[in-house]
């Protein structure tokens, strides 16, 4: 409750006054005031009604919340290797409408046209372009990354698509992704703070 009051600028998950008592018994709380993903994932993480399931303090500190940028960089690569994102030319039809849905408004949508052209020409100049949608975007990270480490390093992701992050791991979140045995094993590997 702490970090959300710190984080939300003084207002309280669990609202105000005497429905405060009753919101928390009743695992009722709103996030209205953090607009952050990852810190919303934070912040339900640490207030789950369960108690054995909040994490301790190197679990938090180990949340996606508390990572560098290059942290973050280092795992929309590794989305860009999960088998859903490798098929990134023939996805599945559900899965496909789910990321329209998830990107619309979002910086990453039409990510070719804020990418530096020259960058986008020699990576998507390969072989068949790269579909400009979260899997097209993240299968282009991976291999910009991979491949081309010297243009990689002029570009600054986190300036250019300041919500991808955060929707891409919420998103990864719920699609299981970050289940996936290779993902898994590199979020617990993640160094504490």
């Amino acid at each position: 409750m702490l970090v959300y009051y710190i984080l939300s600028r003084g207002h309280h998950p669990f609202g105000k006054g005497a429905r405060c008592e009753s919101n928390i018994l009743d695992g009722k709380y709103s996030l209205e005031h953090l607009e952050d993903d990852v810190a919303k994932d934070l912040v339900e993480w640490m207030i789950n009604e369960d108690v054995k399931e909040r994490p301790k303090v190197e679990e938090a500190l180990a949340h996606p919340f508390f990572w560098t940028d290059e942290k973050r960089v280092e795992y929309l690569q590794k989305l860009g290797n999960v088998k859903e994102v490798q098929y990134y030319l023939s996805p599945d039809e559900e899965l496909l409408h789910a990321i329209e849905i998830m990107a619309m408004g979002k910086t990453f949508s039409e990510w070719k046209t804020k990418l530096p052209a020259e960058i986008v020409h020699k990576v998507d100049g390969k072989k068949k372009p790269y579909p400009e949608n979260l899997l097209g975007l993240l299968r282009f990270i991976r291999n910009l990354y991979e491949h081309y480490s010297d243009d990689a390093e002029k570009v600054n992701l986190m300036t250019i698509f300041p919500d991808l992050f955060g929707n891409a791991f919420k998103f990864a979140k719920v699609r299981g992704w970050n289940s996936t045995p290779s993902l898994r094993k590199w979020l617990r590997s993640v160094p504490v703070l």
